[in-house]
């Protein structure tokens, strides 16, 4: 077993909360029932901004190094599939856009990263 540090703790938070990403982010039909527009309004802007803030942080990681580009693909891939059939959810792309401004001009710098890169932007443009 891999021991505790700080980074790994940093890193299993991390993955709990790409792997827990809802698959859509509309309402329930419970949460219709019990809670105002305006609340369903909010909950639904929080839970986006909560997404497209790991996103960011998932970037963030990528660029100290402490993820690889092979995890980055493989994060893409979870979120819009490469070469699936469909299109994907709009806050999937949503946040794919967001991980990708975050690291794009770093993912350009190395072959296999300049690689995924084309990969994702043919599938975005689908």
């Amino acid at each position: 077993e891999k021991a505790h540090t700080f980074t790994r703790v940093l890193l299993n938070t991390c993955q709990n909360e790409f792997e827990s990403l809802p698959s859509t982010f509309e309402p329930t039909e419970e949460e219709i029932a019990k809670i105002s527009a305006q609340e369903i309004t909010l909950e639904m802007k929080r839970r986006k901004d909560k997404m497209l803030a790991n996103m960011k942080f998932i970037g963030n990681l990528f660029l100290r190094n402490l993820l690889a580009v092979k995890v980055i693909g493989q994060v893409v891939h979870d979120l819009i599939g490469i070469k699936e059939p469909g299109l994907p959810e709009e806050h999937m792309i949503e946040c794919v856009c967001e991980l990708l401004h975050s690291i794009g001009y770093t993912m350009d710098g190395s072959q296999t990263g300049k690689q995924l890169m084309d990969q994702f932007s043919a599938r975005l443009r689908d």
